[in-house]
C-alpha cells in the first residue's frame, strides 16, 4: 500500500513542479505599454514652434513611450490626417497628389524609452485657432503576444496665429509740417496671440497729403513676430506742401506666411501748422542789363496763422545776377510786412526777358524748429542802357564842335571888318565914262 501511495504521489510532484515553473515563466513575460507623451511643432521640444494656416511642409513632433515592462517590438504609427491637415506625395511624373494617411517606423521601442515620431504636414489657409485631435494608429508585436496588436491612440494638434498690434508711435522730427521730406515715421509691432506670427510684413495705406519718400519706404518686412514680442519698424514718407494742418488717420496693414492679411491699427498723424508768406511788392518792375548797384526791394507778408522768429530772405536769381541777395527780416507776426532791400548787379550778357528766380525764405518757430518756404518770381530784363561816358563825351564833343565853328566864324567876320577898302581906280573910271 505504501509503494503504491509512493508511485502515486511522485508523478504529482513532478507535474505540480512543472506547472510552477511554467507559471513563473509565465508571468516573467512583461506587456509593453505605449503611450503618447508629447505633441510639439518642429524638432525641438525645447524650444517649440507654433504652427498657422497656410504653413506648407511643417514638422509635427509625436512623442511615443512604451510605459509598459516589455520591448515593444516594429512599432509603426500611422497618422490619420483631417482638415486642417493636409499631406501630398509626388507622382512619376510629378503631379502631386493628396494622401489620406502618413506612415513611420520606430522600430523596437523597449520598456521604459521612447521615440519621437515626426510628420511633414500642411495646413489648409482657412484654418481657426484651436486644437484639432487627429488619430495616431500603432502597430507592434511584444513577447508575449507573437500577432501584431494595434492601438490607436487620440492626438491634439495646436493650431495658434499670431494677433498683431501697433504701439508706441514717434515721428522724426517730433512735430511735421506741410512740404516735409523723409519724415520717419516709427512704431512697434507686438504679438499678443498664442502663435508665432511668421513672415511678417507691413506697411502703410498711404493717402493724400502723404506720399512715399522713394520706393519701398512705405513698406517693411519684419520676418518673425514671436508672442508678446515687440518688434520696431520704420517708414519713410512725404508730406505735400498744400497739406491742411489737423490729424489725418494712416492704416497699418500686414500679411503673414499664410497670406492672411490683417488691419494692424490706426495711426492718427498730426500735420501741425506753419508760418505762410506771400510776396506783396516788388521794385523796380524791371532791370537792365549790365545795371549795377541797383536797390531792389521785395515786400513779404505772414499771412499765415503762427509767428515766424528769424525770418532770412534770400534772392536765388541764378548767373546772371549777383550782389547783396539775402536780408534778415527778424520776427514777423500774423498779417505783418516786412520789406527785404537787395543790391543788384545784372550781367550785360543778360538777354532781355522774364527770369523766373526763386525767394528762399527761412524761419524758426514753435520754440527752435528750422523752417524754410521758396516762393516763385519773375525779373525782368531790358536792353542795356547807352554808355553814360559815351554820351557825355558825344555831348562835350559836339558841344566842343559848335563852340569851334562859332568862334572860326566870328574870327573870320571880324577879320574881314579889320581889313580896309581898296580906292577906286580914277583912269578907269574916266575910261568907263567914255565908254
Amino acid at each position: 500500500m505504501k509503494r503504491i501511495s509512493l508511485s502515486l504521489f511522485l508523478p504529482v510532484l513532478l507535474v505540480s513542479t512543472l506547472l510552477i515553473t511554467f507559471g513563473s515563466q509565465t508571468q516573467g513575460l512583461g506587456v509593453p505599454e505605449l503611450s503618447v507623451t508629447s505633441v510639439y511643432w518642429g524638432t525641438n521640444p525645447a524650444v517649440p514652434l507654433t504652427a498657422q494656416p497656410g504653413d506648407e511642409s511643417a514638422i509635427l513632433s509625436i512623442v511615443i513611450a512604451n510605459t509598459g515592462d516589455d520591448i515593444a517590438r516594429g512599432v509603426q504609427g500611422t497618422l490619420k490626417l483631417n482638415p486642417p491637415f493636409r499631406s501630398e506625395y509626388s507622382s512619376e511624373n510629378g503631379v502631386k497628389r493628396p494622401v489620406q494617411s502618413i506612415s513611420a517606423s520606430a522600430g523596437d521601442i523597449a520598456a521604459g524609452r521612447s521615440f519621437t515620431f515626426q510628420f511633414i504636414v500642411s495646413i489648409y489657409s482657412n484654418a481657426t485657432d484651436g486644437v484639432y485631435p487627429l488619430t495616431l494608429e500603432l502597430t507592434y508585436r511584444s513577447a508575449r503576444e507573437l500577432c501584431e496588436t494595434t492601438k490607436t491612440l487620440i492626438v491634439n494638434v495646436p493650431i495658434w496665429t499670431g494677433e498683431l498690434h501697433i504701439q508706441s508711435m514717434a515721428t522724426t522730427p517730433p512735430k511735421v509740417y506741410p512740404d516735409n521730406k523723409q519724415v520717419s515715421l516709427r512704431f512697434f509691432i507686438i504679438n499678443t496671440g498664442r502663435g508665432t506670427a511668421k513672415n511678417v510684413s507691413v506697411w502703410l495705406e498711404l493717402h493724400d497729403p502723404f506720399t512715399r519718400s522713394s520706393t519701398g519706404s512705405d513698406q517693411a518686412f519684419v520676418g518673425i513676430v514671436l508672442p508678446n514680442q515687440p518688434t520696431p519698424v520704420q517708414f519713410l514718407l512725404d508730406i505735400a506742401e498744400d497739406a491742411d494742418p489737423g490729424n489725418y488717420p494712416i492704416e497699418v496693414k500686414a500679411v503673414t506666411g499664410g497670406m492672411k492679411e490683417m488691419t494692424v491699427g490706426i495711426i492718427d498723424f498730426l500735420v501741425s501748422e506753419k508760418a505762410r508768406f506771400a510776396v506783396v511788392n516788388i521794385t523796380p518792375e524791371f532791370v537792365r542789363a549790365g545795371d549795377s548797384g541797383i536797390t531792389m526791394r521785395i515786400t513779404v507778408r505772414n499771412v499765415g496763422n503762427v509767428k515766424a522768429e528769424s525770418v532770412r530772405i534770400q534772392l536765388m536769381a541764378g548767373n546772371y545776377f549777383s550782389g547783396t541777395l539775402s536780408d534778415l527780416l527778424g520776427t514777423m507776426n500774423p498779417s505783418d510786412s516786412r520789406t527785404a532791400f537787395f543790391t543788384v548787379d545784372v550781367d550785360q550778357k543778360a538777354v532781355p526777358q522774364r527770369y523766373a528766380v526763386d525767394l528762399r525764405i527761412d524761419w524758426t518757430q514753435d520754440e527752435g524748429y528750422n523752417l524754410n518756404d521758396t516762393l516763385p518770381l519773375n525779373i525782368t530784363v531790358k536792353e542795356p542802357s547807352p554808355p553814360f561816358l559815351l554820351i557825355a563825351a558825344a555831348i562835350i564833343a559836339a558841344v566842343l564842335l559848335l563852340g569851334y565853328v562859332r568862334r572860326r566864324r566870328w574870327l573870320e567876320k571880324k577879320k574881314r571888318e579889320m581889313v580896309p577898302s581898296k580906292p577906286k581906280d580914277r583912269g578907269s573910271e574916266k575910261s568907263t565914262e567914255g565908254q
